[in-house]
């Protein structure tokens, strides 16, 4: 009985190490430079789309607005047409 409680206990504490370690691993991640550059490059990729995003609008209101400009003048000129008849 003895055996098996100092092998649990030996097993918890390794357990127990093995989760610092890896707490430790992250912290050292988190500071290190790659780490960092990822966040930057996720940071522009974000800010890229939201830009992107924008920039459809815009173009998609101008093409509207050409649309209705073309319309016009198509409109226009089948009426010349139908005066000058």
């Amino acid at each position: 009985m003895r055996y098996v409680a100092g092998l649990l206990i030996i097993l918890t504490l390794g357990a127990c190490s093995n989760r610092e370690a890896q707490r430790e691993r992250e912290q050292r991640d988190r500071n290190s430079a790659a780490f960092k550059a990822g966040e930057a490059a996720h940071e522009i990729a974000k800010r890229a789309e939201k830009t992107a995003a924008a920039a459809e609008r815009e173009l998609k209101e101008s093409a509207r607005k050409a649309s209705e400009g073309w319309k016009q003048k198509e409109k226009e000129d089948r009426e010349k047409a139908r005066q000058s008849r």
